[in-house]
């Protein structure tokens, strides 16, 4: 069918929902995947799947899949919903430990599975994730790239992994203004900042060596100096 029909079957599915509603919400979702409508899919299974729990857990995972790589972190509004949308439908007790705020219970879940069934790029990127909620920079960036080591093309790998960068290159640029306003302190915190961010990025040790020497000579010459004796 062409777009205008697909278009079409989703009024008429709309307009017939009282009648069949569980398999009517069904053929409106796929209709509405056809149009690369995945939000308007997946509210349409949420709504067959509360009508028969659990049925179509597998298909709504998949949608959400389909729009964490279709749209990537950079096209969607809120990738962290996002992202616990995911883990709701392929993961429920994670989701819920996650909902509850309970991510350090859900770093652990993560651990007992990469020992169980073995680490994979999904659940690299899974733990990754669990690490930026957690604030843990240099641990999420060290599960990036392990993800993309095992699958270099990983597009939510390649997206966080850009996210790191580019935090990394905006605190490497308040760490400049920081070093040229002469806040030194407050220069090294944020090339620190930088580093665990990207930590192979060569010019950030270079900077941070040289502000270490110019804090090490400001100190050293703001000490009193201690007379000689007679």
């Amino acid at each position: 069918m062409g777009k205008f029909q697909y278009e079409k079957a989703v009024i008429c599915f709309s307009r017939a929902i009282t009648l069949q509603p569980e398999q009517l919400y069904v053929s409106q979702a796929e209709a509405y995947l056809q149009l690369c409508d995945f939000q308007s899919a997946a509210a349409c299974y949420k709504k067959a799947w509360l009508l028969e729990p659990g049925a179509f857990r597998d298909r709504l995972a998949f949608i959400y899949y389909l729009q964490f790589v279709f749209y990537g972190c950079h096209f969607v509004s809120n990738p962290h919903t996002l992202f616990i949308n995911v883990l709701s439908a392929l993961y429920p007790s994670l989701a819920c430990l996650t909902a509850a705020g309970h991510l350090t219970d859900c770093l652990q879940l993560v651990n007992d599975w990469m020992v169980s069934d073995g680490p994979t790029s999904d659940l690299y990127i899974l733990r990754a994730r669990l690490h930026q909620q957690l604030h843990q920079v240099s641990q999420c960036y060290r599960d990036v790239t392990s993800a993309l080591a095992l699958n270099p093309s990983c597009p939510a790998a390649g997206a966080l992994l850009q996210q790191l960068q580019r935090a990394g290159e905006q605190a490497r640029q308040k760490s400049v203004d920081r070093a040229v306003s002469g806040e030194l302190p407050e220069a090294l915190c944020m090339i620190n900042i930088a580093l665990e961010n990207c930590p192979r990025d060569a010019r950030l040790y270079l900077f941070r060596d040289q502000l270490m020497d110019t804090i090490q000579t400001c100190t050293s010459c703001s000490e009193p100096q201690r007379s000689a004796p007679t």
